[in-house]
């Protein structure tokens, strides 16, 4: 082979006998955006969590209702079922929301009250879509089906909270991971990603824990990301949705943050 490699970026050309190093060098560098990569929410269903325990009210209600209205907006875009909203404790559910206005009156009519039992409706809606995607790899198996498991997308669930939580999400998580190990799930089927509203350094500690220890520490799959959110910032900015929406679901971005 004639000519010598030629890098761009991660990528390596080797130059074809004919073409010149100039020639080469001049072939244009295709940079990876942030809206090329939330194009692989179109895969998903997003799955909002949002903490209303008692902690929430007041003016941190409103501030989570903006964030969430900003989440919805871009996700929507991607995810043509529209997202679906639950609550830790009020037993309402937003389904299929297409726009901010409709997350906005969907929060005016949650009054926040209770604990924080993030591990029991993780579990809840984590248990019901395990059953969903096992009964239909079984399906596919039993030759009772064609493609049944490939008819269910992905789910990228979003928990967004301002405390630690008042029960034990760990052990649901690392359950979920066991089981979509066992299973040999692809990677990408399941993501969740806590985003922590102002600065409870309990809660701080106890998202970091989950984000960068638990994989390793139960040898299971990496399903988890955490990102800091203070509302005195302001509005959420594009890499900061970016880097919610997609953390739980991309590797790269929970351990580099979404691309400028």
């Amino acid at each position: 082979m004639g000519g010598s490699p030629a890098t761009f970026g991660h990528v390596i050309i080797t130059n074809p006998v004919g073409v010149s190093a100039d020639s080469t060098r001049s072939a244009p560098h295709r940079r990876t955006t942030k809206e090329d990569l939330l194009e692989l929410l179109k895969k998903y269903n997003t799955v909002i969590i949002v903490d209303d325990s008692s902690s929430m009210a007041g003016p941190r209600w409103a501030e989570t209702r903006e964030a969430l209205a900003g989440l919805a907006d871009v996700a929507s875009q991607y995810d043509v079922d529209g997202i679906d909203v639950h609550f830790l404790n009020d037993p309402r559910v937003g389904r299929n929301m297409t726009t901010a206005q409709a997350v906005k009156a969907l929060f005016n009519t949650i009054d926040p009250d209770g604990i924080t039992p993030i591990g029991e409706k993780l579990e809840e809606l984590l248990l019901a879509y395990l059953l969903q995607i096992e009964g239909a790899q079984d399906s596919d198996k039993a030759g009772e089906s064609h493609d049944a498991l490939k008819k269910i997308k992905p789910t990228n669930f979003i928990i967004i909270t301002d405390g630690a939580p008042s029960d034990d999400p760990e052990s649901v998580i690392v359950t979920a991971a066991k089981r979509l190990d066992a299973r040999h799930f692809p990677l990408s089927q399941v993501g969740i990603q806590f985003v922590q509203i102002g600065d409870d350094a309990a809660a701080t500690h106890f998202l970091s824990e989950l984000d960068d220890s638990l994989s390793t520490s139960y040898s299971i799959r990496d399903i988890v990301d955490a990102t800091p959110y203070s509302p005195e910032r302001g509005k959420l900015s594009e890499r900061d949705i970016a880097k919610i929406l997609l953390g739980g679901i991309n590797r790269r971005i929970d351990k580099k943050g979404a691309p400028a």
